[in-house]
């Protein structure tokens, strides 16, 4: 069964990560004080799938971001910190997965596997260089 893009609506706020993802996040250049409101705050996620137009809208922290990616096509999206990135998001199986090819512009791959645990429990599985390890996130 594909990834359920209609289940990830709603308000989300993280549970659990590796032992290692505040590794992960330094590795992509997050602050840590940016890194500890993320643990801390909601975030509210309304996503679409239209044919093969992927929109997800994210409000964090009062501040609204909206990316629109064509699966399986390279794109570009924008960051909380207004960076852009290319990005690749497909679905395989029962996961949506979004490459980063040259996250940093230095060489730095980045993917993010998110599949659904239940249905209110959502799970990233991040890899960042040689770096591995996951994030998780419960419906509010």
């Amino acid at each position: 069964m594909p990834f359920d893009v209609a289940k990830w609506n709603g308000k989300w706020k993280h549970c659990g990560r590796s032992d290692n993802y505040q590794q992960i996040m330094e590795k992509l250049g997050v602050p840590a004080e940016a890194i500890q409101k993320f643990q801390e705050n909601e975030m509210s996620m309304d996503v679409s799938l239209s044919g093969k137009e992927l929109t997800v809208k994210v409000d964090f922290l009062g501040k609204t971001l909206v990316n629109t990616n064509t699966l399986g096509v390279e794109g570009v999206e924008e960051g909380f910190t207004g960076k852009k990135t290319q990005s690749i998001w497909t679905m395989e199986g029962d996961c949506l997965v979004a490459t980063y090819p040259n996250f940093d512009g230095n060489g730095l791959v980045v993917a993010q596997k998110r599949h659904f645990v239940d249905d209110n429990k959502i799970r990233i599985d991040m890899k960042a260089g040689d770096l591995e390890g996951w994030v998780e996130h419960i419906r509010c």
